[in-house]
């Protein structure tokens, strides 16, 4: 009966494989092949392998136990939980702040280059004195931080007198000054460049007398002596006249008011000069541009371009930005004008990717009404130079220096962050860095517009509150107090 039914089945599978085609029959006996060869491979070589003994583990381990710290859990990821519970704490300080801006502002607030708070970012805001942190980038960048001014004399000395005119040309040097002219001034000179120097230099030669006039030579620059659209609260009152010869801001001693010409008010300034250290001058004080080939007698140079920098904004120097804005654009187009100066500001803007919508510039000082620029544009600039970088050093220091000397005079920040305010009537800015433990920093921009918003009563104790909200950065987990946690430890 066995036999029977196996000849059944050979025959069947022999009328079954006849059936097929040769292509099809070949695929399914390679088929069957594989599938009961690589089984009996595999056996062997395990066979080979362990030959005819069977063997114990030689070493047999527990079970580990379950993970104090679950797989999930936020500890496996500590530097998240770092960075999230920082900026909570920053963002919960300065709730008191947003509550108490008021409509027309705006705030943003970047911890460890992570933005913690934005409140109207790209919001565009009338800076003032916030816009200088442009000019000072780009003066920077274009200028050069180790750019020096060079302030000439010029003439034909013979003996102990001048032959014609003693010629006093300028190099837009905004940091000319007498020796006493700092003592005057609510926020003095850090580095003033001693005009004086070349009064020493005429004495040093046995000089006497001038057979002329003093002359001031401002041919450098453009003859703009104010934005167009400055008030007359702001034109010789906050800047101004501008030139590229100013001796003391372009005060003359003894007079209440400022010429109109700078360079005449240099002139007569640098007679005075003379006169007080016996040497005579024959002819008044006047204005013109000497010849190319006129000798130089002395010269005086003024410190870098970087500490320049930095006394613009430590100090907030009007003169000095607006200076600096006619030089970047002489340097940078060939033309020391307010307008190319500012074309060049802008251009920079956007070369270096910043963000530049709703930035208006109409000057380089921020004295102008017309002047707009937002939070995320002032953060990123500060965020770009770094905590140590050339702008953020350059900054007044809070209850110790400039425009912040009497300002965070105890409390978060005092003698560490640094700061540029801005002040116009109903304008109070203040952008700047804070800095933290371990090398990190803190970089801010908050601007106020509207009524009351630059009275004392008003923004201080939003300052304050912004100093000691940006305090709290430091207040933070550490990633070692994070990890995850071993089988012995508590949570």
């Amino acid at each position: 009966m066995r036999r029977n039914l196996l000849t059944q089945i050979a025959k069947r599978t022999e009328m079954f494989l006849h059936r097929l085609p040769t292509r099809r029959l070949l695929v399914v006996l390679v088929t069957i092949t594989i599938c009961v060869a690589v089984p009996l491979l595999s056996v062997w070589q395990v066979a080979l392998a362990a030959g005819d003994e069977v063997r114990p583990l030689a070493e047999q381990r527990d079970l580990l136990p379950s993970p104090a710290t679950p797989i999930l859990s936020v500890r496996r990821v500590p530097q998240t939980l770092v960075d999230m519970n920082s900026a909570g704490r920053v963002q919960e300080k300065l709730a008191r702040v947003i509550s108490a801006l008021p409509p027309e502002s705006c705030l943003t607030v970047v911890t460890d280059s992570k933005t913690v708070v934005e409140v109207n970012s790209m919001k565009p805001l009338i800076p003032g004195s916030n816009l200088k942190l442009l000019t000072a980038a780009v003066a920077l960048d274009v200028l050069g931080p180790e750019r020096k001014f060079s302030t000439k004399l010029l003439g034909i000395v013979a003996g102990s007198v001048v032959r014609g005119d003693l010629w006093l040309v300028g190099s837009g040097d905004p940091l000319l000054t007498t020796r006493a002219y700092p003592l005057t001034e609510k926020y003095p000179t850090i580095t003033p460049t001693d005009v004086e120097a070349l009064v020493d230099a005429l004495v040093a030669l046995g000089v006497r007398s001038v057979e002329g006039s003093v002359i001031g030579d401002e041919s450098l620059y453009d003859r703009e002596r104010y934005a167009p659209s400055w008030g007359d609260g702001i034109r010789s009152v906050e800047a101004g006249p501008l030139g590229s010869l100013m001796i003391n801001d372009g005060s003359v001693s003894g007079s209440p008011l400022k010429p109109v010409n700078p360079a005449f008010a240099a002139a007569t300034e640098f007679t005075t000069l003379l006169n007080s250290r016996g040497i005579s001058v024959r002819d008044a004080p006047d204005i013109g541009t000497a010849s190319s080939d006129t000798p130089v007698i002395a010269s005086i140079e003024s410190v870098k371009m970087k500490e320049i920098v930095a006394e613009m904004l430590i100090n907030s120097d009007n003169n000095t930005a607006e200076l600096l804005t006619k030089e970047i654009g002489l340097v940078a187009r060939g033309s020391a004008t307010r307008i190319d100066g500012l074309n060049v500001i802008a251009s920079k803007i956007a070369e270096w990717g910043l963000p530049g919508t709703g930035v208006a510039l109409l000057d380089g000082s921020g004295l102008d009404r017309g002047n707009y620029v937002t939070c995320d544009l002032i953060t990123q600039l500060l965020q770009r130079d770094g905590r140590n970088g050339l702008i953020t050093t350059s900054l007044a220091t809070a209850g110790k220096t400039g425009t912040l000397r009497d300002t965070f005079l105890s409390g978060p920040g005092t003698g560490t962050m640094r700061a540029k305010t801005g002040t116009l009537n109903g304008v109070k800015s203040l952008s700047g860095m804070f800095p933290l433990d371990d090398g990190r920093a803190t970089f801010f921009s908050l601007i106020m517009n509207g009524s009351g918003t630059s009275t004392l009563n008003f923004y201080r104790p939003i300052w304050n509150n912004l100093a000691a909200g940006l305090a709290s950065g430091n207040a933070r987990l550490t990633v070692t107090d994070l990890l995850p946690l071993a089988n012995n430890e508590e949570p």
